[in-house]
C-alpha cells in the first residue's frame, strides 16, 4: 500500500514538473520571438528607412521589385555561382554574373509569419543586399564521385568484383543558414515515384530534435531559446539535387518575397 502511494506521488510529481517545463518553454519561446522583433526594429538601418505611415500595397510591391533588382545586380559582381529565390514568381535560380544557369519552378513554399509583417525598413534589412551562406547541411553528398583503377588486362578485369549500377531513389533535403539569421529549407520531391513518407521526414525530424534539445537545455536554465526565421521551399527532386551540388560552400543568396 505504501509503495503504491509512493509510485503515485512520483508519477504526479513528475507530471507536474514536465508540465511546468513545457509551460516555461512556451513562455520563453514567445518572449524570444518578441525580443527578436524588438531588436530588429531597433536596428539603425531599419529605423532610418521606416516611415510613420506605411505605404499602400502597390508602393510596397514596387519597392520590393526595386530591392530585388538591386540585390541581383550586386550578385553580378561575384565570381562564383549564386542563388536567387523569387517567391513572387515561385522560381529558384542559379546565377553567375547575371546569367541564369538553371531555373526551377517551386512546387510550394512556406515563410515564417515574421516576414508577412515586415515594414519597408525591416524588409530592406533582410533582403536589401545578398546574404552569405554560413552553414550547409544535407542528406546527399556534394560530390558523389567514385575513383576506380582501370584493369591492366582481361585477367585482372575478370578477377575484379563488378556491381551493376541501379537507379537508387535518394531523399534530397538540404538546409542553408544565412548570415542574416534566415534559414532556407529545401525539400526535393520526386513526382514520378512514391517515396516513403517516414523516410523523407527523418532529416527534418533530426534537425528539429537537435534544436529541441538545445532549447530544452536553455529553458531549464531559464534562458530564452534561439529563434531564427525560416523559408521552406519544395521543388523537383532532380533540380534540388543539381542546384545543391552546383553551389559553392558559402554561396551568396538574394530573396524576393
Amino acid at each position: 500500500m505504501r509503495k503504491s502511494k509512493e509510485r503515485k506521488f512520483i508519477t504526479i510529481f513528475g507530471s507536474v514538473i514536465l508540465l511546468l517545463v513545457a509551460v516555461q518553454y512556451v513562455v520563453l519561446s514567445i518572449i524570444a520571438v518578441r525580443n527578436y522583433v524588438k531588436m530588429l526594429y531597433q536596428q539603425e538601418d531599419v529605423r532610418l528607412l521606416s516611415v510613420a505611415a506605411e505605404p499602400d500595397a502597390e508602393t510596397c510591391t514596387l519597392y520590393r521589385d526595386k530591392t530585388w533588382l538591386e540585390s541581383r545586380f550586386q550578385l553580378t559582381k561575384a565570381d562564383s555561382i549564386s542563388l536567387s529565390v523569387n517567391l513572387k514568381d515561385s522560381v529558384l535560380q542559379l546565377e553567375l554574373k547575371g546569367v541564369v544557369l538553371k531555373s526551377s519552378k517551386l512546387i510550394d513554399f512556406q515563410i515564417d509569419e515574421l516576414f508577412r509583417r515586415l515594414n519597408i525598413g525591416a524588409y530592406h534589412h533582410y533582403f536589401g543586399e545578398p546574404a552569405r551562406g554560413t552553414s550547409l547541411l544535407s542528406t546527399i553528398a556534394r560530390s558523389p564521385l567514385v575513383v576506380k583503377k582501370a584493369p591492366r588486362d582481361s585477367v585482372e578485369y575478370a578477377n575484379q568484383q563488378h556491381i551493376i549500377a541501379t537507379t537508387r531513389q535518394e531523399i534530397v533535403h538540404w538546409m542553408l543558414t544565412l548570415d542574416n539569421q534566415i534559414v532556407l529549407k529545401i525539400e526535393g520531391v520526386d513526382t514520378d515515384a512514391r517515396s516513403e513518407w517516414l523516410q523523407s521526414k527523418q532529416f527534418w525530424w533530426k534537425q528539429d530534435l537537435k534544436q529541441a534539445k538545445t532549447d530544452l537545455q536553455k529553458t531549464i536554465r531559464f534562458k530564452q531559446p534561439d529563434y531564427r526565421p525560416s523559408i521552406s521551399l519544395i521543388l523537383n527532386e532532380a533540380d534540388a539535387k543539381a542546384i545543391f551540388r552546383a553551389l559553392p560552400d558559402q554561396p551568396q543568396v538574394c530573396v524576393r518575397l
